[in-house]
C-alpha cells in the first residue's frame, strides 16, 4: 500500500495508465468491468501523517482509502454508466481555460460551458467538448445567448446593473428580444447548434445518441410581463415597452427548442427555474410554468451559484423550496455553485460534498451539481461519494 502526492494520484484517475505494476485495475474502471465493494471496511490503521479528506489506493484505479476521523477508511470506485445518467446523482464542473487538462475531468458525469457571447461557435466552446468526448462525459451549455446580445448592446444582468448604475436588462431586455429575436438571438442559436453538431458527426459511433444538455436562458423569466410587474414592486423599475405577454415566452422557448433540435435531435433540455419567482405569490411557479410546453422539457435547472446542499430552500434570498419545485413540475433538477454575482467564482463548495445532503437534496429530485470552480480533486472525491450515496428518484421506476 502507498500514499501517492494527489496531483500524481489525480494523474492516475484521469489518464488511466496506472501508477504502478497493476495496470490491468486501471482499465477495469476506464471500462466499468470491475466489481463492486459492497461493503467498505473501516481499518484500524491511523492517519496521523496525513489529514482527514485525504485519499490514496489500495488497488490502482479499483480499491482506494480516504482519511477519516483519523482513520483509514477503505472503499472501491463504483461501476457507474458513463456520463449523465438521470437514475444517479450526478458531478459536473465547469470548462476552464486555466485548466484544459483531462486531470481534471476524467471520473466526472458532465463538463458545463457558458454559451452565447459570439455569433458562431467558437473554439472555447469546440475544446470543451472535446474533452467531455475524450472523458466519456455529457456537455452541458449554459445556453445565455440572449443576455449576452444584450452585453454587446451595452446592458448587463440586473442586479449587476443596478449595482453600477447601467442600463439594465430587466429593464431594456424585453425590447432587445422583440428586435432581434429571429436575426440575431435566434440566428446565434443555430450557429452553435449546427457547430456543435458538426463537431462530433464523426466522432459519434452511429449507434451512439449524442444527448448535450441545453439549458436554456438563465434568467429567462426576467424578460416577462410577469416579472416586469414583480420587478417594479421589488425595485421600482419595468420593462420599457412592457415585458413580453407571458404566453409569447412559451412560443420562444419551443422556437429556441425547435432551432437546437433541429440540429441535435438527441439534445436534452433544461428550463430554468428563477427561484424568485413565487417570492411574492405563492401560485407564481405554476402560473408561469403554465405558459410553456414542459413535453419538451427533460430537466429544470437552477442558475447563479448560490444553490444550498443544506437546506430545504434553493437560495438563502428566495423562498422557493427543492421539494416545491419538484412537486410542481416533476422534473429532475440540475443546481450549480461555486459563483455569485455577474459570474464570480466562490471556490468549491464543500456542502455538496456532504452525502447526507445529497441525499436529502435527491429525495427532493436534485439529479446533479454543477461545481463553477471545482477542486482539484473532484474526480476523485465523487467516486468516493458514490461509494457510499444511495438515491431512488421516482422516474426510474416508470
Amino acid at each position: 500500500m502507498k500514499l501517492i502526492p494527489l496531483a500524481l494520484l489525480f494523474f492516475c484517475l484521469a489518464a488511466m495508465n496506472g501508477c504502478g505494476d497493476d495496470k490491468s485495475s486501471v482499465t477495469q474502471m476506464e471500462t466499468g468491468e470491475n466489481p463492486e465493494q459492497d461493503n467498505p471496511q473501516e481499518v484500524s490503521e491511523p492517519c496521523a501523517s496525513a489529514e482527514d479528506g485525504t485519499y490514496r489506493w489500495v488497488e490502482e484505479g479499483v480499491i482506494f482509502q480516504v482519511c477519516e476521523n483519523g482513520l483509514w477508511t477503505t472503499d472501491s470506485v463504483k461501476t457507474v454508466k458513463r456520463g449523465f445518467d438521470p437514475c444517479k446523482f450526478n458531478f459536473g464542473a465547469a470548462w476552464q481555460s486555466s485548466h484544459e487538462d483531462s486531470i481534471y475531468y476524467a471520473g466526472l458525469d458532465y463538463v458545463s460551458v457558458w454559451l452565447g457571447d459570439n455569433d458562431w461557435y467558437n473554439f472555447f466552446e469546440q475544446r470543451m467538448v472535446e474533452m467531455s468526448l475524450q472523458t466519456h462525459a455529457t456537455p452541458m451549455i449554459y445556453a445565455y445567448v440572449i443576455a449576452e446580445f444584450g452585453k454587446d448592446m451595452g446592458m448587463d444582468d440586473c442586479d449587476v446593473a443596478r449595482a453600477r448604475g447601467k442600463q439594465s436588462l430587466c429593464v431594456y431586455g424585453a425590447d432587445l428580444i422583440r428586435n432581434n429575436f429571429a436575426d440575431s438571438i435566434l440566428y446565434r442559436y443555430q450557429q452553435y447548434a449546427k457547430g456543435m453538431a458538426r463537431q462530433v458527426e464523426y466522432k459519434i459511433d452511429s449507434t451512439e445518441k449524442f444527448e448535450p444538455i441545453w439549458m436554456i436562458e438563465p434568467d429567462f423569466y426576467q424578460y416577462s410581463e410577469m416579472a416586469s410587474e414583480q420587478s417594479v414592486a421589488n425595485h421600482g423599475e419595468e420593462q420599457q415597452n412592457g415585458g413580453i405577454p407571458d404566453s409569447m415566452m412559451g412560443v420562444y422557448f419551443k422556437q429556441i427548442v425547435d432551432t437546437i433540435k433541429a440540429y441535435l435531435p438527441d439534445a436534452k433540455i433544461a428550463i430554468d427555474i428563477s427561484p424568485w419567482v413565487s417570492d411574492k405569490d405563492s401560485m407564481g411557479l405554476e402560473k408561469w410554468f403554465s405558459n410553456f410546453d414542459m413535453s419538451l422539457v427533460d430537466y429544470v435547472s437552477t442558475s447563479g451559484g448560490r444553490t444550498l446542499a443544506n437546506s430545504e430552500k434553493i437560495r438563502s434570498a428566495n423562498k422557493l423550496t427543492w421539494k416545491k419545485l419538484y412537486d410542481t413540475l416533476k422534473k429532475p433538477i440540475l443546481a450549480d455553485v461555486g459563483y455569485s454575482t455577474g459570474g464570480k467564482a466562490t471556490k468549491h463548495d464543500t456542502n455538496w460534498d456532504d452525502i447526507s445532503n445529497l441525499e436529502a437534496r435527491a429525495k427532493d429530485g436534485v439529479v446533479g451539481v454543477m461545481q463553477m470552480d471545482a477542486a482539484l480533486d473532484y474526480p476523485l472525491r465523487a467516486s468516493y461519494i458514490r461509494s457510499r450515496l444511495q438515491v431512488d428518484y421516482p422516474w426510474c421506476k416508470e
